[in-house]
């Protein structure tokens, strides 16, 4: 849904290594990675970012044993794999941010106007959760190792500020937070404790690889030292593509 009307996309290409699209009724290219249009009648409109976490297949049926997958069989698998006249795969020729290698995965975090990058090979262990403040607005993020899901959500609740820590990984992953000791999941969801039933409130933040986010990005911070980038994740390649 754009202003108020339910839209239709289809792929266009990459621009700047990173995937767009257009939408049926107006003929708009949309970047995919911020939701912008780039070009057409709704330039500059930006489309409503929903939180999506990035899970096991495993993780997604015990959280949801009776839901549905979508068949392969629906009569457009060859474009599925189509290649677009022009397209390039992978980073920018360009691109010149090697302060992390370009296709290492990050967790990026939108709050107003600032960014930041949080390595998902960083944050492993007791750093699977991190207490951070982004755009003046208090933060935690929260990275399962084992599913490979990375989603921020905001640390106040009902105005209170909670520092949470990582209580566990198997069989599920949770946090529990100082102040009330309640647990919560991945989801940001509270699931025992004083604070059982709550929900924090999800920060504008998806995984994706470094290239793209550099790129669309370029004032954004990341997680760390560049001594913590090397020893964890390795020099920056200068390899572009998948």
């Amino acid at each position: 849904m754009v202003q108020g009307r339910q839209h239709t996309f289809e792929v266009a290409g990459l621009v700047r290594g990173v995937f767009t699209m257009f939408d049926r009724e107006t003929g708009t290219t949309w970047n995919h990675f911020d939701g912008k249009a780039i070009k057409g009648p709704l330039d500059g409109v930006r489309m409503e970012l929903v939180s999506l976490e990035m899970l096991t297949f495993g993780e997604w049926k015990r959280r949801h044993p009776y839901a549905v997958v979508l068949s392969g069989e629906t009569g457009f698998e060859s474009r599925y794999r189509e290649f677009v006249p022009g397209s390039r795969v992978g980073a920018p020729h360009n691109f010149e941010d090697l302060r992390l290698p370009v296709n290492a995965l990050v967790i990026g975090v939108e709050s107003g106007e600032d960014y930041k990058a949080y390595p998902q090979e960083l944050m492993t262990g007791a750093r699977a959760v991190v207490n951070d403040v982004v755009g003046g607005q208090p933060i935690a993020v929260f990275h399962d190792e084992i599913t490979g899901g990375g989603l921020a959500y905001a640390r106040s609740l009902n105005g209170q500020l909670l520092t949470f820590n990582l209580a566990t990984t198997e069989p599920n992953w949770t946090a529990i937070d100082e102040q009330t000791g309640s647990t919560w999941d991945s989801q940001g969801r509270a699931i025992s404790g004083p604070l059982a039933g709550s929900q924090l409130d999800w920060v504008s933040s998806f995984i994706t690889e470094w290239y793209g986010w550099a790129d669309f990005h370029p004032q954004t911070e990341i997680l760390g030292t560049p001594t913590d980038w090397t020893d964890v994740t390795g020099p920056p390649t200068g390899q572009f593509g998948f």
